[in-house]
Formats: C-alpha cells, sequence, structure tokens
C-alpha cells in the first residue's frame, strides 16, 4: 500500500509539474517574460501559490525545467546516432537540428534564456549539455587535458548561445534545416571523426570537397 502511495504521488507531481509547464508556455505567448509572476502562473495552471513552491522556487527555475525536457530528448537522440554509426557530421547536424526545431516552435520560450531575461545564463546550461552529447565525444577527448576540452566546450557552448539568439532575432531564418547545418559547419568540431567509429555510414551531404557540407544558402 505504501508503494501505491508513492506511485499516486508521482503521477500528481507529474500532472502538476506538465500543468505549469503548459501554463507558461501560455503565458509566454501573450506576455514579455519579465511580467509572467508566480501568482499568474498559478492561477493559470489551476493551482496554489504553495502547490507552485512545492514544486518550483521561482518562475525561472519551470523555465528551466521546461527547457530541460528538450534537453533531454536531444541527449536521447545524440546517443540513438551513435549506437546506429551515423557520420559525424550527419548526426551532429541531426542533433542540432532537433534543439533547432524544438526553438522555432516555442521562441519566445527560449529567448528570456538568450537574452538575459533569465537568472540562468545560457551558456552555463549549454556546457552541461554539450559535455553530455555522444556525438560531441570525439571532439572533447581530442582536447587531451581537463583545461582544454573545458575551454573547448566553453567555446562551442558561447558559440551556440550567440547563434541561436541571432537566430531568433533573424525571425528564424534559415529554417532548422539549413540552419543547423551552417552551425555545425562553424563550430571547431573537428572533421572526418564518426562518433560511430570505423563502420559508420556515409553522410549523406553533397560532396562539396568540405566535410562540413554547402555553404549557408547554397544548400
Amino acid at each position: 500500500m505504501e508503494g501505491d502511495g508513492g506511485a499516486r504521488e508521482d503521477r500528481r507531481r507529474r500532472r502538476t509539474r506538465a500543468a505549469l509547464h503548459g501554463a507558461l508556455e501560455r503565458l509566454i505567448a501573450r506576455l514579455d517574460y519579465a511580467a509572467i509572476t508566480v501568482s499568474l502562473l498559478a492561477r493559470e495552471a489551476g493551482v496554489g501559490r504553495p502547490t507552485f513552491y512545492r514544486h518550483f522556487a521561482s518562475v525561472n527555475a519551470l523555465l528551466v525545467d521546461r527547457l530541460n525536457d528538450d534537453l533531454v530528448e536531444q541527449r536521447a537522440l545524440s546517443a540513438r546516432l551513435v549506437r546506429d554509426g551515423v557520420d559525424w557530421y550527419d548526426a551532429n547536424v541531426a542533433t542540432c537540428r532537433f534543439a533547432l526545431e524544438r526553438i522555432a516552435a516555442e521562441p519566445r520560450l527560449y529567448r528570456p534564456l538568450l537574452d538575459g531575461s533569465s537568472s540562468t545564463n545560457a551558456v552555463t546550461l549549454f556546457k552541461d549539455q554539450i559535455a553530455t552529447l555522444p556525438t560531441v565525444a570525439p571532439f572533447l577527448a581530442a582536447q587531451g587535458d581537463p583545461i582544454a576540452e573545458a575551454l573547448g566546450i566553453g567555446t562551442v557552448a558561447g558559440a551556440v548561445s550567440g547563434f541561436l539568439l541571432a537566430w531568433i532575432e533573424s525571425g528564424l531564418t534559415p529554417p532548422p534545416a539549413e540552419a543547423s547545418a551552417f552551425l555545425i559547419r562553424l563550430l571547431p568540431l573537428g572533421k572526418g571523426r564518426s562518433p560511430g567509429g570505423r563502420n559508420a555510414r556515409r553522410s549523406s551531404c553533397p560532396d562539396t570537397g568540405d566535410p562540413a557540407g554547402p555553404p549557408l544558402g547554397n544548400g
């Protein structure tokens, strides 16, 4: 019986968390992030303020938790591509495209993280994500020591953060498929190393003489 009670509590927590995520998405579609308060979120989600604070310490904590769902899915995709032996470039483009498609679906959800409206620093969040993506593992392993690895992760995280903000400000153009290929071509991830090893399938990108694929606008 005690186990049943724990399961019911987990279900309640999941329902409340989903309700608050939905409330945040609806409110941010019509309000500036700075205008969203705990009271507004609780009312929109149909819960009380005490219930909100049992789950999250702040509006910002709720935002990060919501975005973490996308990061978890991106890590799972990255791992699956490595297991399938996908070429390093295709794998990184696919992983990046997943993120851009999520951002394109909810740009107002991501913008506070990128433009400083949120108290969470995008570069810090992206550093943690990049360090755990299997598709980036060959780049990290090639750095040779922990300091160089940390600097490499920071460089990529900063570049990604700046690119994403500029992409949102440009009206999400070019579309995710093209923008992801362009971003991976810009990042210092190395060339030609497959996360799947020697048996990885070849890239499906057009043969331009550059392993990073065609330049932006020519694809």
